[in-house]
């Protein structure tokens, strides 16, 4: 069965609905192409101070992507945690430029729906890669007491690191995850379905690198930090000789299509930008091509020289 995604929608049937999404007089409902299947009135909506989201799910059992400019903070981990609902809050006038900005968003999560087993053999394929890069994280990881990665995928860096939270918006990937232990939250790194200030570590794993909004990312990360809570943003730097292996496979092939392959100074500028005080910078595989790495490498301070990097925020 198709996934649907129900805009909240104003009286006029065309502009999306200002308010919170449980109260939206109208649901646009989309398929997964873009289309408008219909038009729903919410049976609700009359009731101003109604934030009940397993009566809005209820009414939308078969839909699995609420989209809407406003939900409460409470509802949105609700519909996420106990009804596996996939949110997303919008800066948009109407329905359409809406359920747009929801399908350019998830590009990046239909590749990894259609090659999970791809994705999951990259890892026993370059296992010295693998392993290098989980060293350095374990080695530069601060203390913490709840943590949870942002699109944390098949739980491959999260699951040995500890981390027994994740969001994750691709299905496939998050059932593996869920295998792995991990409690996985459906949910955008834009839009992260998260209470403010409610985890003291945030790992972001190359998931920068295919997001949609990389700064709003970014902010939504030091939103659910606490104060002097801390991030690890990894990514794979573009201006190295693996960054730039990296690259030519973004022209040839669909699984790095849409990906945003970054500096460190551009990434490092990013998170100073929203707010983070920056703590350091380390850097792992020494090499020309991921394909000469047969034995896991060390790691070190700075940039430059490892193709993959990870910078430490604190907010």
């Amino acid at each position: 069965m198709k996934n649907l995604i129900a805009v909240a929608t104003a009286k006029d049937k065309k502009s999306l609905w200002p308010g919170h999404f449980g109260v939206s007089p109208f649901y646009s409902i989309f398929d997964e192409e873009g289309n408008l299947i219909e038009t729903r009135e919410n049976p609700f909506s009359k009731d101003k101070h109604h934030d009940d989201p397993f009566k809005v799910k209820e009414f939308l059992s078969d839909v699995s992507t609420f989209v809407g400019k406003n939900m409460g903070q409470k509802s949105r981990k609700k519909l996420t945690e106990k009804l596996k609902v996939r949110t997303m809050l919008v800066d948009a006038e109407d329905i359409y430029d809406a359920i747009r900005y929801y399908l350019d968003a998830k590009k990046n999560i239909d590749v990894f729906e259609r090659c999970t087993d791809k994705y999951e053999d990259w890892f026993d394929k370059y296992p010295a890669v693998y392993e290098s890069e989980i060293n350095m994280l374990k080695g530069i990881m601060p203390k913490w007491d709840k943590a949870i990665e942002i699109g944390v995928g098949s739980g491959r860096f999260a699951y040995p690191l500890g981390i027994k939270e994740g969001v994750e918006p691709s299905e496939s990937m998050s059932k593996i995850a869920q295998e792995r232990g991990i409690k996985i939250y459906p949910g955008f790194a834009e839009n992260l379905p998260i209470l403010d200030e409610e985890y003291d570590f945030v790992l972001m794993a190359v998931t920068i690198c295919f997001v949609k909004d990389p700064i709003k990312s970014l902010k939504e990360v030091y939103r659910i930090l606490k104060k002097g809570g801390k991030t690890v943003v990894a990514i794979v730097d573009r201006e190295t000789a693996i960054g730039k292996e990296y690259l030519r496979k973004k022209e040839k092939g669909e699984f790095y299509k849409n990906v945003n392959f970054f500096s460190t100074e551009e990434l490092i500028d990013m998170m100073k930008n929203t707010g983070f005080e920056i703590e350091g910078v380390y850097q792992t595989l020494f090499a020309d091509s991921i394909k000469e790495i047969k034995e896991p490498q060390p790691y070190k301070e700075g940039y430059s020289e490892g193709g993959f990097v990870a910078v430490i925020g604190k907010k």
